[in-house]
């Protein structure tokens, strides 16, 4: 796969486990996950130690285009998930995330479609932008209710005093109205949310992140509440059934594309 490639190009301590379909590279006491063989299906735990040493990460695209995977168990010894991990793992359903992850990098899930719901765990302190990209079938993105960053309210993920909509799963349908403490969409919020037919910004909110409700192809009718002051790049891009579009008089800036 792309990442073994990578680790036979650059190098590294790469050691693989007889039958095990994952490949770990152990850098002093610490562990690894860098790569999983495309052909593992069904359900996968990932292991808390490799010859007696913890598993403290996933490395970026580690289990890139593992179609056949169902389900991940990522164990509490694992504190950071690289970029595009789990990449268009297209029959994921469900993934566990142990009690000690911190880091989810860009575009984590990006395209698994299948997924369903995932829970954020009391640890998670930075989750990048894109991480739930292209999960056309995720309804709910579950926040533990200590932790210190993030919240969640009806499975959309907020920032922690909820002052920030940071990810409207994709597979949500219908209208959404956004609630009154929310003063910043994110980028790419909305990013991809197919099923989307209408949404109400409050006056709450002051600004619009890039391409926040690009790709919403359902996407019908957007109030904006009258407080909003800029609206970033590629905002409403490509969406494709957008017939009418409210603005309040306080914007001053519309981003490229918008």
């Amino acid at each position: 796969t792309f990442a073994a490639a990578v680790m036979l190009l650059f190098g590294g301590v790469n050691e693989v486990n007889g039958g095990d379909p994952l490949t770990y590279e152990v850098v002093g006491d610490t562990v690894t996950i860098r790569d999983c063989k495309v052909t593992t299906s069904g359900e996968l735990e990932i292991p808390s130690t490799y010859e007696g040493k913890p598993v403290t990460g996933i490395g970026s695209w580690a289990f890139w285009d593992c179609t056949s995977l169902t389900s991940v168990t990522i164990p509490d010894s694992v504190t950071s998930i690289g970029d595009f991990v789990f990449h268009s793992c297209s029959g994921l359903t469900s993934v566990t995330i142990g009690n000690s992850v911190t880091n989810f990098g860009e575009g984590a899930f990006f395209h698994c479609g299948s997924l369903t719901s995932v829970r954020i765990p009391d640890s998670a302190t930075s989750i990048k932008v894109g991480t739930f990209i292209g999960c056309s079938s995720l309804t709910s993105i579950e926040s533990g209710k200590s932790n210190m960053e993030y919240s969640s309210e009806d499975g959309v993920l907020f920032s922690k005093n909820k002052t920030e909509l940071i990810q409207f799963p994709a597979g949500k349908s219908g209208h959404y109205t956004i609630p009154d403490s929310v003063t910043t969409i994110g980028d790419t919020a909305f990013y991809d949310c197919s099923s989307l037919t209408s949404v109400t910004i409050p006056d709450s909110v002051t600004s619009i992140g890039g391409g926040a409700f690009e790709g919403c192809s359902s996407l019908t009718s957007v109030t904006i509440g009258n407080s909003v002051t800029s609206i970033g790049d590629f905002t409403f891009y490509d969406c494709s059934s957008l017939a009418s579009v409210t603005i309040g008089n306080s914007v001053t800036s519309i981003g490229y594309r918008a």
